[in-house]
């Protein structure tokens, strides 16, 4: 029985893998905005937040037909802003819960609004980017950039809680160009949804016309399409162009009462239509929880109420409370005697007591058995001492007895959380057990109990015999659910202790985020009586640099360490320490040396003695590590539904991508051959963007009907992984009105690093070995471009899918081609098929998965049309079939770009594009737009007057224009700077009024 209809009964919210939430009550989102603590202290930050979602919670309402608005904002001041005495107790929100960051620029947007964005189509974004610029409009030209503030902020909630992705092109992009062919035309369509936008190309570099580009392209790089602010009949879509004031709708597939303004256009070679399979983007929202079974509202008064808090850090005695409040439930059942389960989990608590939980944090122990007690109340680990204190309270072997009374043990825990005249909300609880509760109340019983209390519960199902409950209890709360599977090899428990601290930590300072450098578990024996491992310490980190070994019970293994130098460190040097008692070995070391440290382990007994070895460090004194996050599309995966589950890992130092780097994940458990899967940061499916630092895969090679583990590990390689300091086009940013993003890429070498984390656990179901259950993957950058124009050749290319989804090689690719977009996507069988005999060089046999395929085929001769679209499916051995690819076109006409001026046709030029393969038309001659034909008199004495009072009309825009409008841009242009971002990001370019051929016809604020 699956219990999320239970926790919807309360709150409407979408829980990704820890995420922080979004609220939904009735109808109305509660929002959090934080500013950073880096953040220049400037008061009229609020005023401008206050006017820019206020008119967000109205263009909101209109664009999702009344079914949300905006009811709250609470705006986070950090603590190094002076405390108004009129601003409320922030209690333990923090920055990195906030939905909406006011933060540095991105390196690649500067201010331009920015959604990070890394999932599929539907799943929520992770946080919204506002910059101090962008929201004081210091330059006074966003209005003039985006459009309405509030409307730019829409968008980018778009991308945040509905998961759908931008509708526009990217200037220079050749998987998303700023123009395509559409059907059978000969005029350039600018990449948009809606077809009604209007607007002209513009070379925005040059201040010039657009020209075709190179043999590759449709136009040359710097060319983009600005929409005209007037004529404009589209009234969407927001995830194009929401500054244009007729813009009040999302796009849709099928729009009620066939109203063709908010027809989608799935013919555009956007990121959306990739993400989405071609899908408007209100098919998406209307699918999701907040829209679906949901009536829309009449809302008379939108206005959200808005609450300044400001975080008061609480302090014990000199030590200041940086941790959530925290409780341990931990199963002393009979079966936690067996295979020394019992050591295992005070190993586990005394690490997170010692080595995980943040100064300051309040703690408390809960156990259960055949019922639920306090073991220890809550204490302050205000010093080393409190941490020992606690640390000696955990239970002893003797303790360990009875049943499984799980409920029993979360009441005990809420109870405890509430101790003192304290709340239980955001109070963290950390649960771990071997077996299936078998004691009432059980876990569904007292659901609303945990639900309403608002608390996080951590779970680790320590065997595959622990309560199936688990995992949805983590995932309904916004825990983590993790699983060990009790084999030598596994870190797990190890993974699950230190994941806690980005959790727990309400402190913002880098200095209090420890970063996992290494984590590896060793088997050591007759064999293998010794071993050693290299660890990289990299520049950004040292400070405080903790070596923890977990020894098996009863193992004598003897721990040495090496410094770059080679200084060796052992038992009888000030960095060593020992616990006898649970066999854990430290080497705590105040500031590492950069370079390669190594650890050495030696077996002490004649017997098999099993070690994990953790590393972490802090960061340098005013630097930014490298950092890894990871994370899960779902916590379980059902073979039945045969869509996959998505891993993710992020590389980045604070908001830049790192790229080039190994990230891998291991999947396993006991009895199974662990299996790797190598996560890519290439754009391809289910990775959305390449080079933006997160990489991912679909969790492939599970060969049981049961819970995995999975650790993650990411690594520099030499001569490839760099940091990107500035430019790339990535995804989830507004549009600019003129698209004024002239940042240089620039890398920066990275030091040789590892990191290492954890996604946690998934659970399978549904699993057949004996039935293919998976669809192979759809191709989406098919791409075509001529060869020979008079033999009508074209060369068609692809990254090869896989048999399932993108592992494996395909049985074979059916390539259709017809003659338009709509016969080819509604009737794709029916099309023409290209076989061998349409082959003139290459293969159409199957490649393995992630390899280039590229063939070069004759379009028959009884294909007679001047225009083409192309699209393949993949079939696998069983004749499973993917979705039809993207579709390309490719014309043998001529061309015209939509620019100012209107010429005549003197040349062809003929041109390739990665999109669609072309004739473009350059044109030298001017000729008047209106060709005058003989008339009567009456006739003429009509047009006369007629153009009179036209250039009357005229003559006064101008006058206006002259005298309102020319003033403003001037005086923003020569308020117009460069900005710089502290750690290191370069100057960002800010155009801050239309080019000269934008001149009177285009999107003025």
């Amino acid at each position: 029985m699956e219990l999320s209809f239970l926790f919807r009964a309360i709150l409407i919210a979408v829980c990704l893998g820890g995420l922080k939430c979004v609220e939904l009550t009735n109808n109305g989102y509660e929002l959090v905005v934080a500013i950073h603590r880096d953040t220049p202290e400037d008061v009229a930050i609020f005023s401008q937040l206050r006017s820019m979602f206020t008119s967000a919670s109205d263009y909101l309402y209109t664009t999702t037909r009344k079914y949300t608005f905006i009811r709250r904002v609470t705006i986070l001041v950090p603590d190094t802003w002076t405390k108004d005495p009129s601003w409320n107790d922030g209690g333990e929100i923090t920055f990195t819960d906030a939905d909406v960051r006011v933060d540095s620029p991105h390196p690649s947007w500067g201010n331009t609004p920015y959604t990070f964005q890394p999932g599929q189509c539907g799943e929520p974004g992770r946080y919204i980017l506002l910059t101090p610029d962008f929201v004081l409009d210091k330059r006074n030209d966003r209005d003039i950039n985006y459009g309405d503030a509030g409307r730019a902020l829409v968008h980018e909630f778009a991308h945040l809680r509905f998961g759908v992705f931008d509708e526009y092109g990217i200037p220079g992009s050749d998987n998303h160009p700023v123009g395509y062919i559409d059907d059978a035309s000969t005029l350039l369509r600018p990449t948009a949804c809606s077809n009604d936008i209007k607007g002209d190309f513009v070379d925005f570099g040059k201040d010039a016309n657009c020209t075709s580009g190179n043999n590759t392209k449709l136009l040359n790089d710097g060319c983009v399409f600005i929409p005209t602010s007037f004529m404009n009949k589209a009234t969407a879509s927001v995830m194009y162009a929401q500054f244009l004031q007729e813009v009040v709708s999302f796009c849709e597939s099928n729009p009620e009462g066939g109203r063709m303004d908010l027809k989608h256009n799935p013919n555009a070679p956007n990121r959306h239509n990739k993400m989405c399979n071609e899908r408007g983007t209100w098919d998406i929202i209307r699918e999701h929880a907040d829209i679906k079974d949901r009536n829309p509202i009449e809302v008379t008064n939108r206005s959200p109420l808005f609450n300044i808090v400001y975080r008061q850090k609480e302090a014990v005695g000199n030590t200041t409370v940086c941790g959530r409040r925290f409780v341990f439930v931990l199963d002393l059942s009979g079966s936690m005697i067996s295979n020394n389960r019992y050591f295992r989990l005070r190993q586990m608590a005394d690490k997170i007591i010692r080595d995980v939980l943040p100064g300051g944090t309040e703690t408390g122990i809960v156990v259960f058995s055949s019922s639920g007690r306090v073991w220890s109340p809550m204490v302050f680990l205000s010093s080393p001492s409190d941490r020992e204190a606690l640390a000696t309270k955990l239970p002893q072997l003797r303790n360990f007895a009875g049943s499984t009374a799980i409920g029993r043990g979360l009441l005990e825990a809420l109870k405890l959380l509430e101790s003192n005249g304290k709340s239980a909300a955001n109070g963290r609880i950390f649960l771990i057990t071997d077996g299936e509760e078998n004691v009432a109340p059980s876990v569904r019983d007292i659901w609303t109990n945990i639900t309403s209390k608002k608390v996080v519960v951590h779970t680790v199902a320590y065997s595959d015999a622990a309560a199936t409950v688990l995992r949805s209890l983590s995932q309904v709360t916004g825990g983590q659910y993790s699983f060990f599977d009790e084999s030598t090899s596994s870190t797990a428990l190890e993974g699950a202790a230190e994941r806690l601290l980005e959790d727990v930590s309400v402190c913002e300072q880098e200095v209090d985020a420890a970063v996992e450098i290494d984590r590896h578990a060793i088997r050591l024996n007759s064999t293998l009586s010794t071993y050693e491992r290299t660890i990289l310490i990299d520049s950004t980190i040292g400070n405080n640099t903790l070596f923890v070994f977990t020894l098996s019970r009863g193992a004598e293994t003897e721990v040495s360490i090496k410094d770059p130098l080679g200084n060796v460190q052992t038992m009888g040097s000030p960095t060593y320490s020992k616990d006898t008692a649970l066999n854990i070995i430290r080497f705590l070391i105040p500031l590492a040396q950069t370079g390669r440290w190594t650890y050495n382990l030696k077996r002490g007994a004649n017997s098999v003695e099993s070690v994990v070895g953790v590393v972490k460090s802090h960061p340098r004194v005013g630097g930014l590590p490298y950092e890894v996050e990871t994370w899960t599309s779902s916590k379980e995966f059902n073979y039945s539904g045969g869509s996959g589950v998505v891993v993710y890992t992020y590389a980045h130092q604070g908001y830049n991508p790192i790229i080039g780097a190994k990230a891998e994940v291991t999947v396993s458990r006991a009895g199974e051959t662990p299996f790797n899967v190598i996560m890519k940061d290439n754009g391809l499916i289910p990775d959305n963007t390449a080079n933006d630092g997160v990489y991912s895969n679909y969790l492939l090679g599970f060969k049981s009907n049961s819970r995995y583990s999975m650790e993650v590990r990411v690594e520099s390689v030499d001569g490839q992984t760099v940091i990107i300091k500035t430019g790339t086009a990535l995804s989830g940013r507004s549009l600019s009105v003129y698209q004024n993003n002239t940042v240089p890429v620039i890398y920066q070498p990275v030091d040789a690093f590892s990191r290492t984390t954890s996604p946690g656990a998934i659970d399978i179901q549904g699993y057949d070995p004996l039935v293919d259950q998976l669809d192979p993957g759809r191709v989406t950058d098919l791409d075509i471009s001529i060869v020979n124009r008079d033999r009508r050749t074209i060369a068609i290319t692809w990254t090869a899918t896989g048999d399932d989804l993108n592992v494996g090689t395909v049985a074979k690719y059916d390539i259709r081609v017809a003659s338009s977009f709509d016969e080819l996507r509604n009737n794709f069988m029916a099309a023409y098929q290209l076989s061998s005999s349409n082959v003139l060089s290459g293969s159409l046999t199957a490649l393995p998965a992630g390899s280039q395929q590229t063939v070069q085929v004759e379009l028959p001769s009884n294909q007679i049309s001047n225009f083409h679209v192309i699209g393949l499916r993949a079939v696998d051995d069983a004749n499973r079939t993917s979705s039809i690819s993207n579709l390309r076109s490719v014309t043998f006409q001529a061309i015209t770009i939509p620019q100012r001026t209107t010429t005549t046709t003197t040349t062809t030029t003929t041109t390739t594009t990665t999109t669609q393969r072309t004739e473009i038309t350059q044109r030298t001659t001017r000729r008047p737009s209106i060709t005058y034909k003989k008339s009567n008199n009456n006739s003429l004495l009509f047009g006369i007057a007629f153009g009179v009072g036209a250039a009357i009309i005229i003559l006064l825009l101008m006058i206006m224009f002259i005298v309102c409008v020319m003033p403003k841009h001037d005086i923003v242009s020569s308020k117009s700077k460069s900005v710089s971002r502290v750690a290191s990001v370069a100057s960002v370019v800010h155009v801050s009024k239309a080019p000269r051929l934008a001149g009177q016809n285009y999107y003025l604020p």
